[in-house]
């Protein structure tokens, strides 16, 4: 398990993240992050870097094959129509 740290919501909503764990993380102020909601008592508190993700989606992108993927989409949706409507297609 990594660093653990105690903290309290101010009355603004506020939650300080703990210098220990900000160190350890390299977390600067700024940073942006996405919260999520667990089962009525937890929090998820992840790193979101927009930059970064649209840089790796462009780099994914350049590597695409429109044709095969095309192709692909045209199968997988044929293949779902013949299994929910298969009485139309045979």
């Amino acid at each position: 398990m990594g660093k653990v740290g105690l903290t309290k919501m101010d009355e603004k909503g506020r939650i300080v993240i703990p210098k220990g764990i900000r160190e350890k993380l390299k977390i600067k102020p700024g940073e942006e992050f996405l919260v999520t909601e667990l089962d009525g008592d937890t929090l998820i508190v992840k790193r979101f870097n927009v930059k970064k993700m649209l840089e790796d989606l462009i780099e994914k992108a350049k590597e695409a094959d429109p044709k095969k993927l095309q192709k692909e989409t045209t199968e997988e949706g044929n293949r779902v129509a013949r299994e929910k409507y298969g009485e139309v297609f045979d």
